[in-house]
Formats: C-alpha cells, structure tokens, sequence
C-alpha cells in the first residue's frame, strides 16, 4: 500500500484511498487490520478535502484577480 506522505498530490492521495477502501471492504479482512485501514481512509479523507479546499482558494484568488483586471481594463494577456 502506498505510504502516506505530506507531499502526495491530490490525485496519489485519492487514488490511496481508493485502494484502502477496496482492502477494507474485502470481507477477508481482520478487524484489526479494518481499524487500521479505516483510520488511514479518513487521514486520506482529511487530506484529499484539505487539497480540495486548497485548489477552490486558489481558484477563487485567480477569478478575483482576472475581474480585477477586467474592472481596470487591463489586458489579460
């Protein structure tokens, strides 16, 4: 399984959980090895939503600077 790193993308951390839920769901695994994959989903779960929140301000700082120019009449290229 992947390890869980501060640096993973967005994309490496979804894909993670992906994996961890598929070994959790499989009815072969012990509840011990459930309690651990189940607390590595929602560290993923924290950090893909933390990524997330990330790109939305990001996005939202570039539109409010894209109408900024705008309002100036400034060129956008």
């Amino acid at each position: 399984m992947t390890e869980l790193k501060n640096d993973m993308t967005y994309e490496e951390a979804y894909s993670a959980l992906k994996e961890t839920v598929a070994v959790l769901e499989d009815p072969k695994t012990g509840i011990e090895d459930s309690l651990a994959l189940y607390e590595r989903a929602c560290r993923l779960v924290v950090f893909c939503q933390r990524k997330l929140s990330d790109a939305k301000l990001e996005v939202t700082d570039i539109n409010t600077r894209i109408a900024e120019l705008k309002k100036n009449n400034e060129t956008l290229f």
